[in-house]
């Protein structure tokens, strides 16, 4: 008989949590349909993530009151929603991704006799973006949801240190398994310099995240000015725009307004779902965020052969070996616009070396290898 898995996550957007919990349901639904059964659960807020299981035929059901902001009346209302839906579907195993879901049902399965609960961590960033109380109640929280959890999954070595450090959940229950993409096809280049306007002379240094805190678009901003007064022939692109807030918007046009001759050399895109068409013009992928679970627009960077430079910011650092596949900074946006001004000075002989090795080494995160992970757990006893 399969097992019925319900997977859960607080939004229904094509953010990284989503992307990953995606992964794990086509990889499901593709090799091991005849031993599982899986769903998906998930507020109804942008409903993107909806329409890419209507494409692989993947059942979803809209939790009306689950959303990403605390409010109590809401949160109560569901729990009993999700609660609702763990009894009527049957489910042997729960599998939840983000903070808020990851709270509610994994408290509603155990509750409802699930034998098997599971949680997915993307990254700390919902507790370490406070400070004092909040962040002790966020981590109290934590700690109390990890009792009702089998499981606890880490992306990367860092995010299970973490763990440990904050005293989340026994050690026993720790679970390592790095994200995966999904297999990229034949991708022409072309697309972003045409809509842009951008000639071949001229180099694209960009990025593909959301305007929000962990990613830090202002540094971004911070490093294509310093580069473009030394270098002429080069733009910069962010491909993302606000999914949660706009405050980080704001910010980056405030910052803009208040240079307006950088407009010419930086172009906000806002959110495209051709994004990894457009990623294929980039000469330099860079990523600025202070925090990062994983980073899987990195693996898809790196799986088209760009030379990538990344923050040390957690996840980046077990997929980048620095100088060998990419590059590692810290977070001075000085030092980050040395490290583009040399490669950009010294391109082709950089690109030879670490793209081909980029490629290579984005192939070690095969969805397979990744999927397999959690069947080993959804089959534990």
């Amino acid at each position: 008989m399969k097992k019925r898995i319900l997977h859960i996550i607080t939004r229904s957007d094509w953010a990284g949590g989503q992307k990953v919990l995606y992964t794990i349901v086509y990889g499901l639904k593709k090799n091991y349909s005849d031993k599982f059964e899986v769903e998906v659960a998930a507020g109804r807020e942008n409903g993107m993530l909806f329409e890419e299981l209507d494409k692989i035929g993947v059942k979803y059901h809209v939790v009306e009151n689950l959303v990403r902001e605390i409010d109590p009346i809401k949160d109560l209302k569901a729990y009993f929603e999700i609660k609702r839906l763990i009894k009527q579907g049957n489910y042997d195993i729960v599998h939840a991704h983000s903070s808020k879901a990851g709270f509610l049902a994994r408290i509603a399965a155990k509750k409802c006799g699930v034998k098997k609960v599971i949680y997915t961590y993307h990254g700390f960033w919902g507790i370490e973006q406070y400070r004092g109380f909040k962040k002790q109640l966020l981590i109290w929280a934590e700690r109390f949801a990890a009792r009702y959890s089998d499981h606890l999954v880490f992306l990367c070595n860092r995010e299970k240190e973490k763990a440990e450090r904050y005293r989340i959940g026994k050690p026993s229950k720790y679970v390592i398994i790095p994200n995966a993409i999904l297999p990229i096809g034949n991708i022409q280049k072309g697309k972003l310099r045409r809509e842009l306007g951008i000639p071949e002379n001229v180099k694209i240094v960009g990025n593909v995240a959301r305007l929000d805190r962990p990613k830090n678009p202002v540094r971004f901003l911070q490093v294509a000015e310093r580069v473009v007064q030394e270098m002429d022939d080069v733009i910069f692109v962010w491909i993302g725009g606000s999914i949660v807030e706009d405050f980080y918007a704001k910010q980056v046009q405030q910052y803009l307004d208040e240079r307006p001759w950088l407009k010419e050399k930086v172009k906000i895109l806002g959110f495209r779902k051709d994004a990894i068409e457009l990623m294929a013009d980039f000469d330099v992928f860079l990523l600025t965020s202070d925090e990062e679970g994983f980073g899987l627009v990195i693996l898809e960077a790196m799986s088209l052969g760009k030379i990538v430079v990344s923050t040390r910011c957690g996840g980046p650092e077990d997929i980048i070996e620095d100088k060998i596949n990419g590059f590692l900074t810290g977070f001075d946006y000085k030092e980050i616009a040395t490290k583009i001004n040399f490669i950009l000075e010294n391109f082709e002989s950089i690109k030879q070396k670490i793209g081909q090795a980029a490629v290579e080494r984005a192939k070690d995160f095969k969805i397979d290898n990744q999927v397999e992970g959690y069947v080993r757990l959804y089959k534990k006893g």
